[in-house]
């Protein structure tokens, strides 16, 4: 019997526990086990998102997803695991490296590295040596320099701190404290070399050296330096010393000041500018060029200078400067004098100069270009101490900016240039300003032309259209007279001139091509003159009318061409294989239509009253563009080209290569 149920009873048990399984899973799905005692996880939350609709359930106590079926809500729980740290434990990590090798003394807490290039990284620490000792205990790490069997140096310990750099004999450097003490020491400070015998360092910024020697030259040996026994460096900023002497070629001077400061800054920064004492026979004792340097922004600056003389005269520079990589540069400069000489005679004067340039690339097609020289017409002979300026006599400016609109087909249908100059001479007092000077240009358009042209081109689609336009006004004055302004205004001179020329290639009307031509062109003026003999007085008097006047004109043209060929051929064994004659007759017709005659007067301009001339309302000079002539105007031309080919065979070079072309061209 017992062996009866011997293979059946395994078969039982697997049931229960299967049995007993489900029963535990599903009383598990209807209860949830909480343990308030322990609410906090040491990961963040990483649940997936859960879509809840319409409804608001309390998770765990630590998290709730309410709102819409849209939102969800998931709040991160970060470790908020209460543990303490040891009292000689670093607030961050150490890396270390060993090329060689490293050893662990546990009881001791140190850590040894051989290496050639062991390092050890500590925040903004780094240090690389041959042989490093850490120690645990008190945060400590000393590097010492080796010698190969030779006596030769392996390697030197390296110091990086931020900006603070070093090479030393030996190092000890606190962790904990960021001190340290080195000896045999390298570093730079800006342009200047330091070497100290034994350099202690508080901070990241300030350290001190004892028995230090600073200098410009990078030798180990310098060809000459500053030797202090105490040295105080702010880094980067500033150097003190206490009794400092020079010596050069390692033997000292026996000159001692009493103490030294030496800026270390790098870059630019604000700071005086140091006078120059000189002297003048006219105005006496100056103090030259003293001033201010001040950093504005990244893009600007500016220089102050100033100049005191002894019998009371002064000048002062006021030099402001901006620069903008791959964009502009320019500098403005504003020059004022008040002179007076031993006789206590003063003048005054200014100058202002102005340069601008700008980077082509930075705005393709746009150009800006600016010069500006311009002053008083004393100023430069106030100049002391400056024979050249003395002797220029004048003063030029110039200020353009030009613009080019690209077109679809990479082609250039607009462009415009603005332009503005003056010219002064100071001998004669005069000065002369053209502003603005306006130049548009529109190149040939066809505006009947379709964006997509589909089959053969209808004739009144070869219609082309251009526009040329230029505007001036100009003005001058002189430098001596008063009301500079009023002189201005009443000098003031402005005119345009337009043109727009009209063109048309039809097709080819057998082997003819004709092409017809349409010119229309218009200025306007500022002033009508008349000229009328004044009887009483036996003079000829000028009216003059300011004011608004146009005046047009117009041409028209017609040109027929076209093109004849002739050709002979001879023989293959002749050297002359072939003549080839071309014959380019064209003919033209233009006319001139009377458009001004109504802008023409005549004027009696002697005593008999028999001599009169014939002139124009806008001519005289009075007007910055010329009157358009008057009259009707016909204009036939005749023009006939000759080309004359001929095709040669050099016998010494292969028939294929030895053919070459002689082209004679008569019109």
């Amino acid at each position: 019997m017992n062996q009866l149920y011997k293979g059946k009873a395994k078969y039982i048990l697997a049931g229960a526990m299967l049995l007993l399984f489900t029963a535990i899973t599903l009383y598990a799905n209807t209860v949830v086990y909480t343990n308030k005692k322990f609410s906090t996880y040491l990961t963040i939350d990483t649940v997936p998102k859960v879509e809840v609709k319409n409804a608001t359930v309390k998770n765990n106590e630590d998290r709730l997803i309410s709102k819409s079926s849209k939102d969800t809500v998931i709040v991160p729980k970060i470790d908020t695991l209460q543990f303490k740290s040891s009292k000689d434990s670093l607030d961050a990590p150490v890396t270390y490296h060993a090329d060689d090798s490293m050893v662990l003394d546990m009881p001791t807490k140190k850590i040894i590295l051989y290496g050639k290039e062991a390092k050890v990284n500590y925040i903004d620490n780094e240090l690389m040596a041959p042989h490093i000792d850490f120690d645990q205990q008190t945060g400590i790490v000393s590097a010492y320099l080796v010698k190969d069997s030779t006596g030769k140096v392996i390697s030197m310990p390296i110091f990086n701190q931020a900006d603070f750099k070093s090479v030393s004999d030996s190092i000890k450097f606190n962790m904990k404290t960021g001190k340290g003490i080195t000896k045999g020491t390298y570093t730079t400070q800006g342009e200047m070399y330091v070497y100290g015998g034994k350099i202690k360092k508080v901070d990241a910024n300030v350290f001190y050296a004892q028995g230090s020697r600073f200098t410009t030259c990078n030798l180990d040996t310098p060809h000459f330096a500053f030797v202090s026994k105490k040295v105080k460096f702010i880094n980067k900023k500033m150097a003190f010393t206490g009794p400092v002497h020079p010596e050069f070629e390692g033997v000292p001077v026996p000159i001692v000041l009493p103490f030294g400061i030496y800026p270390l800054s790098k870059g630019r920064h604000s700071g005086l500018i140091a006078p120059t004492f000189t002297a003048n026979a006219q105005l006496g004792l100056a103090l030259e060029g003293i001033g201010y340097y001040k950093i504005l922004s990244d893009n600007w600056d500016v220089v102050t200078r100033g100049t005191i003389y002894s019998y009371g005269g002064w000048t002062a520079n006021i030099n402001p400067r901006y620069y903008k990589r791959y964009r502009y540069q320019g500098n403005l400069m504003v020059n004022l004098q008040h002179i007076k000489d031993l006789d206590n005679a003063g003048s005054r004067g200014f100058n202002v100069q102005w340069d601008h340039n700008a980077d082509t690339k930075s705005r393709p097609g746009v150009s800006f270009r600016a010069h500006v020289n311009a002053g008083s017409s004393r100023f430069n002979q106030n100049v002391p101490n400056s024979p050249q300026r003395r002797f220029d006599n004048t003063f030029g400016s110039s200020i353009a900016y030009t613009k080019v609109w690209k077109g679809k087909n990479n082609d250039n249908p607009y462009n415009i240039a603005i332009s503005a100059n003056h010219n002064q001479n100071i001998n004669t007092k005069y000065i002369q300003v053209n502003f603005p000077d306006v130049i548009f240009n529109v190149n040939t358009l066809y505006p009947f032309r379709k964006k997509v042209s589909i089959g053969e081109s209808k004739w009144y689609e070869n219609i082309g259209i251009a526009y040329n336009n230029n505007v001036k006004s100009q003005s001058f004055f002189y430098d001596t007279a008063g009301n500079i302004g009023k002189q201005f205004i009443d000098k003031l001179q402005w005119g345009a001139s337009h043109n727009v020329p009209i063109n048309l290639s039809l097709p080819p009307v057998g082997p003819l091509q004709i092409a017809p031509t349409v010119s229309y062109a218009e200025n306007w003026f500022q002033n009508k003159v008349q000229y009328k003999w004044n009887s009483a007085n036996k003079k000829l008097d000028t009216l003059q009318n300011k004011g608004f006047y146009t005046s047009r004109d117009m041409s028209f043209g017609f040109s027929v061409n076209t093109r004849i060929f002739g050709m002979m051929t001879f023989k293959k064994g002749s050297k002359v294989q072939a003549i080839r004659h071309e014959i380019r007759p064209s003919i033209g017709l233009n006319y001139h239509p009377n458009f001004n005659a109504k802008n023409y007067y005549w004027y009696q301009y002697d005593t008999t009253g028999k001599h009169f001339t014939r002139t124009s309302y806008y001519a005289g000079g009075q007007n910055i563009y010329s009157p358009f002539g008057e009259g009707k105007q016909g204009n036939i031309g005749f023009n006939l080209d000759n080309i004359v080919q001929m095709k040669v065979r050099n016998k010494k070079i292969p028939p294929k290569e030895g053919l070459k072309n002689i082209v004679d061209r008569r019109a």
